[in-house]
């Protein structure tokens, strides 16, 4: 079962080249999957530019939130892939620390818009069907 983690971590002064050395290599581990996840971004942005036919501004729009969607899996979560993520993952959770760590975005209700329109995507274009974010 993905996990999402949150809360403060405190590390103690003599350990933090040990809690940076850890963490480089937790990095490292990610970036296939951080890879990935910008690769996914940029084919779905030419998806709406190009099949959808939407205005630069909206796609601009749909391209920050799922930008956003990518960085929280990547740093909060320990999903391997798209087809791992949850409902809430998907809703409860990134909502809540979109709502923490993006100020002058798009609203809240154009978030689920957005992942939603991007797991629509992945299903009909890419073959990763995630129904529990679809709702099937």
């Amino acid at each position: 079962m993905p996990r999402v983690f949150a809360g403060r971590v405190v590390i103690p002064g003599d350990r933090i080249l040990e809690y940076a050395k850890f963490m480089e290599e937790v990095e490292r581990a990610r970036e296939p999957f951080v890879r990935m996840t910008r690769q996914a971004l940029n084919e779905f942005v030419a998806y709406l530019e190009t099949e959808k036919g939407l205005s630069r501004a909206t796609v601009r729009r749909h391209a920050m939130v799922i930008e956003m969607f990518n960085e929280f899996l990547a740093r909060y979560t320990d999903v391997q892939g798209y087809s791992e993520v949850t409902r809430g993952i998907a809703n409860t959770h990134f909502k809540a620390w979109y709502r923490r760590k993006v100020w002058g975005g798009p609203p809240l209700d154009q978030v689920r818009v957005s992942v939603h329109k991007f797991f629509r995507f992945l299903a009909d274009r890419k073959g990763v069907v995630n129904e529990k974010v679809l709702g099937k």
